[in-house]
Parts: C-alpha cells; structure tokens; sequence
C-alpha cells in the first residue's frame, strides 16, 4: 500500500486493511461515534492522524475503567465462600 501524507484521508476499506477488521466494523464503530470522519458526498474518509488518537483515548479510557487483574484481585475483599455441605449440592454420602 502506499505512504500516506500527514493529512491524507482514507476510505472504510483501506482503514479496514491497516487495522485488519472488517469493513462493517469500521462502519460500526463510525456509527456509534468511536471513529471520527467526514463525509465526502456518500463516502466516509477517515484521517489516520484523529482515528489514532480516538483509539488511544479508548485504550486509555477502557485501561482506566477496568481493574487489572493484579491489582484488582488483590486489592477487592472477596465474598467468602460458604462450605461445600451448606451449597444444598447433592453429592452421594450427604444425600437425606
């Protein structure tokens, strides 16, 4: 594929190509409002500059909503587990 120049825009297909999803993905996530572009009469042209930097405050967003699992396991009181003869699981032995 070609160099693309600073503010060079591309189509749903090409952005599709460089970030490897599908076309109906690029399109969904225009549609939802989580890829910035223009309108060009009925084609969507994408700026590779914004849709990084959409992409980025996503990754940031996302990163930063959710707990790492390190961090988050450690950090969270668990709910204590009762024992396996209070769950009302019918196991052989402890049947009534």
């Amino acid at each position: 594929m070609k160099e693309r120049s600073h503010k060079q825009r591309v189509s749903v297909r090409e952005l599709a190509e460089l970030l490897r999803v599908s076309t109906d993905t690029i399109r969904r996530a225009y549609r939802r409002g989580e890829l910035p572009a223009i309108r060009v009469k009925t084609a969507l042209r994408f700026d590779l500059e914004e849709v990084h930097r959409a992409m980025q405050r996503q990754a940031d967003a996302y990163r930063s909503a959710r707990p790492c699992a390190a961090d988050g396991a450690a950090g969270r009181a668990q709910r204590p587990q009762p024992p396996l003869s209070q769950t009302g699981a019918q196991f052989r032995g402890n049947e009534s």
